[in-house]
């Protein structure tokens, strides 16, 4: 199992009840966007703990819930069985690796996850390659600035709370790649995610000692990055912030 894997398995429980991924801006706007359709194939892509493929299954005859970690799946099917979802599967399925046929779904979702995948790109081409003709694809994730020394500073803090972020992609590069891979765009939405400092390391377990240098980084981070990123003093050992959000609804109409 890669490092990703073995980093949300330990978290499971963490997630499944982390507000941020249960709830919030991006969600609704993706949900808003699906319900535009109705599809008899979907496919959510590092569910986590499912709630981005519960929030669809309304608008889908059968919604798999997948994800390369399997105790992020044993959390989703509780969470379904909570919540009388019946219309969801769970499989495990890596994103740059989709055991689907060409062109045998109609709807792929995937939120908050892709600055954790290896390559990007050939996730790209995985979903454009599943999807139908005029299938949609849903994708919401954490981006960064678009000014490098910004940029560098929202990664240098990512890899050091969990070394299995690889990259947080800037919205225009996102509307480049996605369209690159051969989608059309037709909806686009800038959000964000606030968080505490306490609960952001808390939840993806990283060490004391990565938390004190961590800490260090919020509390001389320069006036671009504070403004940015929301950067707030909470309290006398407390932080509040926001990771920019980028949503966007496109449909598979040619070749890349």
């Amino acid at each position: 199992m890669n490092s990703a894997g073995e980093q949300f398995n330990r978290q499971a429980a963490r997630y499944a009840v982390s507000e941020a991924h249960a709830s919030g801006a991006s969600l609704r706007i993706l949900t808003a966007w699906a319900s535009l359709e109705r599809y008899t194939m979907g496919l959510d892509i590092a569910t986590g703990p499912g709630f981005t493929a519960f929030a669809v299954a309304e608008f889908c005859d059968t919604i798999v819930a997948s994800d390369i970690a399997r105790r992020m799946l044993d959390q989703a099917r509780i969470i379904a069985g909570e919540r009388s979802v019946d219309n969801v599967r769970f499989e495990i399925v890596d994103a740059c690796d989709i055991s689907y046929p060409d062109a045998s779904l109609d709807l792929v979702t995937c939120r908050t996850a892709p600055h954790h995948f290896t390559d990007v790109g050939r996730f790209l081409s995985e979903v454009h390659r599943v999807l139908s003709p005029g299938g949609v694809f849903l994708l919401c994730d954490t981006t960064t600035s678009e000014d490098p020394e910004v940029a560098a500073w929202h990664h240098r803090v990512e890899v050091e709370r969990d070394p299995t972020h690889v990259t947080a992609q800037t919205p225009s590069g996102w509307r480049r790649d996605v369209t690159d891979a051969g989608f059309e765009i037709s909806h686009t939405a800038n959000t964000r995610v606030d968080m505490t400092f306490q609960e952001w390391v808390e939840r993806s377990g990283t060490p004391a000692a990565a938390q004190v240098g961590l800490y260090r980084e919020f509390a001389a981070a320069f006036r671009g990055v504070r403004s940015e990123f929301g950067i707030r003093r909470l309290g006398e050992d407390d932080f509040e912030f926001y990771w920019p959000v980028f949503c966007c609804r496109s449909v598979k109409t040619q070749c890349p």
